[in-house]
This record gives structure tokens, C-alpha cells and sequence, in this order.
């Protein structure tokens, strides 16, 4: 029993500094860049937080024409199209918090075309857009997000070669958006998102029992964050 007593003594005489130092050391859950519930660390100094981004993806371009004379397989009352086309876009953006971030951006969309009874239609359109993004957690390195964002589309229809070409129409746009981020390392992120964008109603002018009620896309979009910061 006596050889316990020197044992005792340094136990009790270390105990106070392990309690000091495991008071320090914050609680944690997991072990960091593998599995953590908290939010990405983000230096509060103003720099850090702005950040570019670049991005490309498939666009799935639709229609909706007010007279039955724009689609082949239209109804009476109007009728709608649908297309394949592509995307690329660039922006600048600024994260406030560990979960919320905003960005400029210019994106250009071939929303590709449509036969109608008249021939065959196609659309493009140039949006610039302001978006906030709220990051919701982070598990395994992995951010789910969703967004939404609102501003102007310079919208282009070009119709068949023997019809008069309508210009460009400026209307309001706006979009909604989920996906999911991944960061590589402090300064390099990956992207995969959706995205769907309203591009408004553009005019036609000089065409005659043609309009168009609604124009728009679903995109699908895969890119990069580079936080300006590092």
C-alpha cells in the first residue's frame, strides 16, 4: 500500500494542469478536413472573403407560345417547347459568414431551338444576375447549398432565315438553385449545382401570330471557386 503513495501524490499534483489544458482545448466532433458538423473556418479579415468563380453545363431550354401558329404538336390556346443547349458563366462574389456568401455573375445560355410550322426557331440568352447562396453544413468536406438570385436577361430569338430577325429584348430575370460544394484545399472549391432561370417574355416584333409567354431554362452546372484571399 505504501508504494501507492508516491503514485497518488503525482496523479494529484498533475491533475490540476491536465484540467487546465483539456479546459482550453474547444470540443470538437470528428476529426478536421475529415468529418465536422461546424461550418468552413473563414478569416474575418475583408480580403479573405471575396472569391471568383467560373463555370459551364447543360442547359435544358424551354417556351411557351401564346398562339397555336408557334408549335407543330401546339393546342389551340398555345403550346410549348422544349430544347437542349449549354451554359458558361463567370462572377464575382463575397462570403459575409461561414454560411452565407453573394455573387455578381454574367452567364451566357444557348438555350438551342425548336421546329415550328414556320421552321425552325432557336434562342439565346445573356443574364446577369445578383445571388445570395446560404451554405447549410458541412459533412465530410461536402457543403449542400441553395440559392437565389435576381437581374436583367438580353434575350435573342432567331427565327428562320426568311423571317425578320426581332433584336434583342432586355427583361427581368430571376433563378432559384440547389447543389453541393467541395474544398480542395483553402483556396480552391468545386461546384456542382442546379439552377432554374426565368428569362422573362421576350417581344417579337415583325412577326405577326407569333408570341412567346414564358422563356427559361434548367441548367445543370459544374465549376470553380477561387477565394481571393489566399
Amino acid at each position: 500500500m505504501w508504494r501507492l503513495v508516491p503514485v497518488l501524490a503525482a496523479a494529484l499534483f498533475l491533475l490540476p494542469a491536465t484540467a487546465a489544458r483539456a479546459a482550453d482545448a474547444p470540443l470538437t466532433l470528428g476529426k478536421t478536413g475529415d468529418f465536422s458538423l461546424a461550418p468552413p473556418d473563414v478569416t474575418e479579415d475583408a480580403a479573405s472573403g471575396w472569391y471568383l468563380r467560373a463555370d459551364a453545363g447543360y442547359v435544358a431550354g424551354y417556351v411557351d407560345g401564346s398562339l397555336n401558329t408557334l408549335f407543330v404538336d401546339s393546342l389551340p390556346s398555345g403550346g410549348s417547347g422544349t430544347a437542349s443547349g449549354w451554359s458558361v458563366g463567370a462572377g464575382l462574389g463575397y462570403r459575409f459568414t461561414p454560411w452565407l456568401r453573394a455573387d455578381v455573375g454574367i452567364d451566357y445560355l444557348d438555350l438551342g431551338g425548336v421546329d415550328t410550322v414556320l421552321g425552325h426557331f432557336s434562342a439565346q440568352s445573356t443574364v446577369a444576375l445578383a445571388s445570395l447562396y446560404w451554405d447549410i453544413i458541412t459533412l465530410a468536406g461536402f457543403t449542400p447549398y441553395v440559392s437565389g438570385g435576381a437581374g436583367f436577361a438580353i434575350d435573342q430569338i432567331a427565327p428562320p432565315a426568311f423571317l425578320p430577325a426581332p433584336g434583342n429584348d432586355w427583361r427581368f430575370a430571376w433563378s432559384l438553385g440547389a447543389g453541393v460544394s467541395y474544398a480542395l484545399s483553402s483556396a480552391w472549391t468545386i461546384d456542382l449545382g442546379y439552377r432554374y432561370v426565368n428569362l422573362g417574355a421576350p417581344d417579337l416584333p415583325g412577326l405577326p401570330g407569333i408570341g412567346i409567354d414564358a422563356l427559361g431554362g434548367h441548367q445543370l452546372r459544374i465549376g470553380v471557386r477561387y477565394s481571393l484571399g489566399e
